[in-house]
Order: C-alpha cells, then structure tokens, then sequence
C-alpha cells in the first residue's frame, strides 16, 4: 500500500500525541508507540519506575524505551540522567531514550557530549549511533523578542526574586522606568503566557506563571543579547563607572583568561553622555584602553560588585563565534541557585 504522508500528517496532527506526530516526521514513517506493561518494571529502584511513563518504539528493526513525564525543571544533571540511562538500558536491555520538554543550551550539549539519547518534541532530536543532533521541524515560529523594559522584568524576577504580585509601581521603581512603561511590559508578558492578566479585571501587579528554571525555558525564545552596539574606547582618568561585561566578566567567573583590552557595559544613552562630557573616546583599536558594549539596558541595575548579571552575560555571549566561550557561558546557567 502507498502512504501519501502529506494526508496521513494532516488527518492526525490534530489528534495525536505530539511525540508520535514529531517522530513520523523526523522517520518518514508511522510511529507505534506501545506503553510498557507493568510486569516489565519489576525490580527497578522505585525512584526510577514511579515518576516515569515508559513507552517501546521500534524503530530501524531496534527497540527503544521512551522514558516520558520529566517536567521542565528536571532535577537530574546530565550526568545524573547518564547513571539513570544506564540503569534502565541494562534492565530493559536495550536502548534509553528521554522526552523532555525544553532543553536550554548548556543541558542539551551535555546530553549530546556525554552520547544521551534524548528527544524534544517538536524541536530536537539526538538518538545516537541511529541519528545524529537534528533541530528540524520546529513547531512553532520562533517568538518575536521582548522589549527591552519586559526582558528586564523577567531578569529581575529570576535572579531578585520579588514578593509575587508586586504593584507596577514597585515594579517601576525597582527597574527605573515609568508606571505606564510597566503597564505595557505587563501586557506583553500577558500576552507571551508569561504573566497571568486576569479577563475583566484591572490588574495591578505582575503575577509570573512559572518560577525558577521554568520561567527561564519559557522565557528564553523571546529573550535577546541586551547588546545593542559595541565601540573601541580610551577612557579618560578617573575612568567613568562602568560594569566589566563580555569576556572579561566571563574571565572572573570562569577559567577562560581575558583579552587583552577589557570589556565594560554600559547603558547607551549613558554612554553617549560620557562620550559628549569628553570622559571617554571612540578611537580606533590600536588606540584603545578598552571595549564597550552599549547596552539596551542599564547593566548595573542587576549586576553586582562591579559585574553584569550572569543572565544577561549569557545572552551576550551565547552566539559567540568561539565554542569554549559559549560553552562557559551555558555554565554560567547551571551555576545559578534556580
């Protein structure tokens, strides 16, 4: 019998478990998944058999075990989620795979470091030796990025953590902008699933869906390197206050060793009032004391003793072109007391 696929993947897109209809696609080929029978889990440590939904897939005449039901925060490190596999491979004999539900950067390169199988519906897919790392397929348009006022508020929730439902007006004092600025991050928060606005309600605060780790995964699609222009600099003496940001922030909480010129953040309406009170001068490279990273927001507001926050550290370096820079910048997450 002939298979037009385009038919089959629209007859069941509205009615299948996402996970099968990703698998047809990535395969080419129907999907069966079959859950496990009971008797099958029989003398597994109980922390492994209870929180978990395990599914057999067959798939290139190999069986695999689907290990389902990990929530977005997963406690488990990499390498803790490596020891698990093992023991699930050994007592299933046979291949593990892990559905999960979002993967930030550093934990979906440890996973395809260390060879773990896992699966992002919809979004990624690492099955070695059968398949190699593949992001295709994505389910949904990439989010168009926040405003630099509503990334801020996201920031400050995750690493301030203010009392929930704090008035825009805290809000605005907090983060330095004006009642009616908070007034739109809440409604593109709303609007982002990242907020709660109640239907016919006047709401007054901002009341964050997820907390920890989770908001960041739901966040993170939308969130943008807070760098809007960069600019070689000699800074006059006494040098303006300025917060060491990009490599040589990286530097001091990393092994990675810095440039040879440093690099500071600062605000971009900040900065250009530096430059006009002649406190600092663009010039060339080769005349430089330094390199500046104009920010969309004020860099100090979350940093601390003298350094830009990690988060947005992160964003700055995470397309970087050298590897071991984004690699310590991914750290830099797992570092954080989520």
């Amino acid at each position: 019998m002939i298979i037009d696929y385009e038919v089959y993947y629209s007859l069941r897109m509205n009615t299948d478990d996402p996970l099968q209809v990703y698998l047809e696609k990535v395969t080419g080929r129907p999907a069966a998944l079959r859950r496990l029978e009971p008797g099958l889990l029989k003398g597994l440590p109980g922390f492994l058999a209870t929180p978990h939904r395990f599914q057999e897939w067959k798939w290139l005449d190999q069986k695999l075990v689907l290990v389902r039901g990990l929530s977005a925060e997963v406690a488990a490190s990499p390498a803790e989620l490596q020891i698990q596999g093992k023991i699930l491979a050994d007592h299933f004999r046979c291949s593990v795979v892990y559905v999960l539900p979002a993967l930030d950067a550093y934990r979906r390169n440890r996973l395809v470091h260390l060879g773990i199988s896992f699966i992002v519906p919809g979004l990624q897919f690492f099955v070695p030796p059968f398949a190699s790392f593949s992001e295709r397929f994505r389910s949904t348009a990439p989010s168009e990025q926040l405003p630099a006022a509503a990334q801020v508020a996201v920031l400050y929730q995750l690493l301030r953590r203010p009392p929930e439902g704090s008035l825009l007006n805290q809000w605005a004092a907090w983060l330095g902008y004006s009642a009616m600025t908070m007034t739109k991050v809440r409604n593109e928060l709303g609007q982002r699933g990242l907020c709660e606005v109640a239907a016919g309600a006047k709401p007054r605060g901002l009341h964050f869906i997820h907390q920890g780790r989770a908001l960041w995964v739901a966040a993170r699609p939308a969130l943008r390197s807070p760098v809007h222009s960069t600019c070689w600099a000699r800074l006059a003496q006494p040098a303006p206050k300025l917060q060491r940001a990009g490599l040589t922030a990286l530097s001091s909480l990393s092994l990675l060793e810095d440039d040879a010129l440093p690099t500071f953040a600062c605000r971009d309406a900040a900065w250009k009032r530096i430059v006009q009170a002649r406190r600092a001068h663009v010039v060339h490279q080769d005349e430089a004391t330094a390199r500046i990273e104009c920010w969309r927001y004020d860099p100090a507001l979350l940093g601390e003793k003298g350094l830009v926050d990690r988060l947005s550290l992160h964003l700055s370096l995470s397309a970087n072109p050298d590897e071991r820079v984004r690699l310590a910048a991914d750290e830099l997450l797992e570092k954080l007391p989520w």
